[in-house]
């Protein structure tokens, strides 16, 4: 425990970074050209063990598991932390986001702690920053987020994801809807209990975004603008806020892929640079640490994930217009199970060799080194 606090006394957290002023902040955490993003692995208990089951055929090319030690939770814990640590993957990711079973369960921890040990090993100009996703912050009354808060605190965590979904349009009744829901308040109410522990909130607010191009807008327009007027209300600090939500495109996921590659690319384009005008206009003048594309599910019967060309493509007029207005591109990439953990990785870990291993570990690396390359290509 002695190492583990010299260690971490000797890194920057993303609080202390962010005091820099945007421009300078967003670089140090994103890279120079905005290639490092973020790897989220967010899968509640019941979710991961299907990944397992469904996604990598573990259970069909490990057998079950014999025991709970042998458990394909504890199996997975051991995948991922065997991933992390790669020297070759850090120049790409500067976020990993635990689930809580990941920093709560001794069992599971395994993880956690390697992305601590690499924190503190990390070189300044290439810091590593570590978050967790609250998944039942809305259950909780005041004292008990503050409660989990602080625990979070205590094991060095940088960020807080919060996730915040309003539902279907035809549940909610029209953008206008959302000027005065209650959850807006709620939801910066917890942002600013982050912030009084020095954790960085990071909210995720999901709205109907497939829904037509004239009322997906309005739908991301409006939610925006209500969400920056809660934060003010609750005194939170702009500039320590990291933002995420899906594009407003408009199309379904059938219809995006339908269309030619240079018209989904034009339709992410513009898409992204009104996004950025929203996001401008709601927060005033004041600007945001950082915003992430969300790109969708792969799963249920009907997939909503974006084209990958599509979803990069909003990202780069995000970027753009960023860069004119704000000085720096102020969005970031983050992947989970779609492209950077893909089945591929669990299927080639299930071969028990360290040639296997060592293939899954490095099918990771690129995937992350890909989604690098994309992001930072100057547009």
């Amino acid at each position: 425990m002695l190492l583990l606090f010299v260690a971490n006394a000797c890194t920057f957290s993303m609080w202390q970074v962010l005091d820099a002023p945007p421009q300078h902040a967003w670089k140090t955490i994103f890279g120079a050209s905005g290639q490092r993003g973020e790897y989220m692995d967010g899968y509640s208990s019941n979710a991961m063990e299907e990944r397992c089951v469904e996604d990598y055929k573990w259970a069909t090319k490990m057998g079950p598991p014999s025991s709970p030690d042998a458990s394909f939770a504890a199996e997975r814990a051991s995948m991922m932390s065997y991933l992390y640590d790669s020297d070759e993957l850090w120049p790409h990711t500067c976020m990993i986001a635990f689930a809580e079973h990941y920093v709560d369960d001794d069992d599971l921890r395994r993880p956690f702690r390697t992305v601590q040990r690499r924190k503190a090993l990390q070189a300044p100009d290439m810091p590593v920053f570590i978050g967790v996703v609250l998944s039942g912050w809305q259950e909780c009354d005041e004292a008990g987020i503050e409660s989990q808060l602080a625990a979070f605190r205590d094991r060095g965590i940088d960020y807080v994801r919060l996730d915040c979904n309003f539902g279907a349009a035809d549940t909610i009744g029209g953008a206008s809807q959302l000027t005065h829901d209650p959850r807006f308040g709620r939801l910066a109410a917890a942002a600013k209990a982050c912030q009084e522990q020095q954790m960085v909130p990071l909210v995720l607010l999901q709205v109907p975004w497939r829904d037509g191009a004239e009322a997906s807008s309005a739908y991301f327009a409006q939610a925006v603008g209500s969400f920056a007027s809660a934060l003010r209300g609750a005194g939170v600090e702009s500039k320590r806020l990291l933002l995420e939500t899906r594009p407003p495109i408009g199309l379904s996921a059938q219809e995006e892929r339908a269309l030619p590659g240079t018209a989904r690319a034009a339709l992410g384009f513009e898409t992204g640079r009104h996004m950025f005008d929203a996001i401008a206009e709601a927060f005033g003048g004041e600007t945001i640490a950082g915003f992430c594309v969300a790109g969708g599910s792969t799963k249920g019967d009907l997939p909503t994930a974006m084209e990958d060309d599509c979803q990069n493509a909003v990202r780069q007029g995000m970027r753009q217009r960023a860069r004119q207005r704000w000085g720096y591109d102020l969005c970031y990439w983050e992947m989970g199970a779609k492209l950077m953990l893909q089945p591929k990785v669990g299927r080639l870990w299930a071969s028990q060799t360290r040639a296997g291993r060592d293939a899954a570990r490095e099918l990771f690396v690129v995937n992350a080194e890909d989604l690098a390359d994309e992001i930072s290509a100057v547009t």
